[in-house]
């Protein structure tokens, strides 16, 4: 079977990426990247219902969209690491994936 992957964000997926999704969702995955601005995920409410599975670089706003856009769909997002490469440089390195589930915000007056 094939899975269909709906990839929004800027970067390209990397190799090591796409190993981890097969290995997640099994080797016969397919890839679709978006990298457009957007101002509400209901704009890619298309491309959502045609993946299963919906991959997301995103801030928390859009991501509770994209979660509610999905249903039963799987949202995910991935986890990398900084790391220093002297005073003024930075590197990211992928770190593994997470399924977001739900998203909470809770507030306490000050």
């Amino acid at each position: 079977m094939n899975r269909k992957i709906l990839w929004f964000s800027r970067h390209e997926l990397n190799q090591e990426q796409f190993k981890d999704l097969q290995r997640i969702y099994g080797e016969n995955i397919s890839v679709t990247q978006i990298n457009k601005t957007i101002s509400s995920a209901f704009e890619l409410a298309d491309e959502v219902k045609s993946h299963d599975v919906i991959a997301i670089v995103a801030p928390i706003n859009l991501q509770a969209q994209f979660l509610k856009l999905a249903g039963e769909k799987p949202v995910i997002s991935c986890r990398n690491k900084r790391i220093l490469l002297g005073e003024d440089k930075v590197a990211f390195k992928f770190d593994g994936w997470y399924q977001i589930q739900k998203i909470e915000i809770i507030t306490v007056d000050l």
